[in-house]
């Protein structure tokens, strides 16, 4: 059975469950990371040795990083295609969402949203962040061809780009109307499998003064 190390507050291992679950694949899912330790381990870091969550674990190898266990997941369980062309126009954004949606949504907006008060916020990165992230995800919505990213089927970008979504609208900042990018968000919020593996109230994780 598959093993995904990681905690479900995490935004990198949220993904891994939800594409788990929507692909019935059986699993389990260990409480590793952030106040849970685990990651500083001779056994966690033979594993990843940057001791970041998630790792996936199966029949004695591993993989770290979230982007590259959801294209693996894909491969073997989903509907990624086997034409690499075909595969590397799908793979292009999920990797465009690396660095163009997620780097200004986690490590920036919500890291000083949630994690730094107020008087310590970064205003600037903030300004730039929110900057950015309306040009990427006015490109993201010109490019969605269905209720999903793809057409009526859930492929790697939903994953890696709609899981990203429950923290992009809650979370307080300066967002550009895309009425395009909220109606895919509402579709993935009817998914069940969305709501209870993204969509995870995370205001505890939020610092006092923050």
């Amino acid at each position: 059975m598959i093993k995904i190390h990681g905690r479900i507050t995490s935004a990198n291992v949220q993904p891994v469950i939800w594409c788990l679950e929507e692909l019935g694949v059986d699993y389990e899912r260990l409480d590793v990371g952030g106040p849970f330790g685990g990651t500083d381990t001779p056994e966690f870091r033979a594993m990843n040795p940057l001791g970041l969550v998630p790792v996936l674990e199966e029949d004695g190898q591993s993989i770290a990083e979230a982007a590259t266990i959801l294209r693996y997941l894909m491969r073997k369980f989903g509907n990624h295609p086997a034409d690499p062309m075909a595969a590397a126009q799908i793979e292009r954004w999920a990797d465009m969402s690396r660095q163009h949606i997620y780097v200004p949504l986690i490590p920036t907006i919500f890291l000083q949203k949630i994690r730094v008060t107020v008087e310590d916020r970064n205003n600037a990165a903030v300004a730039q962040a929110e900057a950015a992230l309306k040009q990427a995800m006015a490109i993201f919505e010109a490019n969605v061809k269905g209720p999903y990213f793809g057409g009526e089927e859930l492929n790697l970008v939903d994953f890696q780009i709609g899981g990203l979504l429950y923290r992009y609208f809650e979370l307080d900042f300066d967002r550009a109307d895309l009425p395009g990018l909220k109606a895919y968000y509402d579709n993935l919020c009817l998914r069940p499998a969305y709501r209870e593996n993204i969509m995870i109230d995370f205001s505890a994780m939020k610092v006092p003064g923050a």
